[in-house]
């Protein structure tokens, strides 16, 4: 039988990873120091399991700008945290299921803060106006463009719990005021989209998918 390991308390769980096999993959949160710190593990046997953990966390490093907590290997694994040692949680948890679905063998580098809006039929772009504060604009400045614009940034506040700007409908900022370009690069298309995404995690509720569906968790 596996040892169970404290790993404080698990915020996400990918059930069946259809890229390694399908082990189960959990995302754990402790606090240590006042600080959060989050660590990818899985308690499967699988060969590939090891390698798998390491992209996940090296993705997370990439994708989400996040950093190593500790400074000797622990044996449960590497601790993350955000360098602004706040805790992030939602964005975390909707970008570890996005980056679940990845190769291992997938290429990784921060995602652009521009993408192309097919209802704006242009260019959504989010600038950083220092301390953690965002505007979202509209590349082509078309009506379409200016509304979904301030659609995007609600849909930010939504998704990465950002704070709305009073008097600024395009506005956003992050309540530790730091900058976070490698949060907003990486999910920016579900911000885009994020009424399709919180249906998403409706269904995956309601299916209870959230519990484990063995004993490797």
């Amino acid at each position: 039988m596996g040892k169970t390991l404290e790993l404080g308390r698990r915020i996400e769980l990918q059930p069946m990873d259809k890229c390694c096999h399908d082990i189960s993959l959990g995302l754990y949160r402790r606090v240590e120091d006042g600080v959060p710190q989050f660590l990818v593990h899985t308690y499967s046997a699988d060969g590939s399991a090891p390698e798998r953990v390491a992209f996940l966390t090296r993705a997370l490093t990439v994708m989400l700008g996040m950093e190593e907590a500790t400074k000797s290997s622990e044996p449960e694994g590497v601790w993350l945290r955000f360098s602004c040692k706040s805790i992030h949680e939602r964005a975390l948890k909707r970008a570890f299921l996005d980056l679940c679905k990845l190769e291992s063998n997938a290429p990784l580098e921060l995602k652009p803060l521009i993408a192309f809006d097919k209802k704006a039929n242009g260019h959504l772009t989010a600038v950083s106006l220092g301390g953690g504060l965002y505007q979202m604009k509209s590349v082509e400045e078309t009506d379409a463009g200016l509304r979904r614009a301030a659609a995007l940034a609600r849909g930010f506040a939504k998704l990465c719990e950002m704070d709305s700007i009073e008097g600024e409908k395009n506005q956003v900022l992050f309540s530790c005021k730091t900058s976070h370009d490698a949060i907003m690069g990486t999910l920016m298309f579900r911000a885009q989209n994020v009424r399709a995404m919180m249906q998403e995690e409706e269904m995956t509720v309601s299916r209870g998918v959230l519990a484990a569906p063995s004993q490797q968790e």
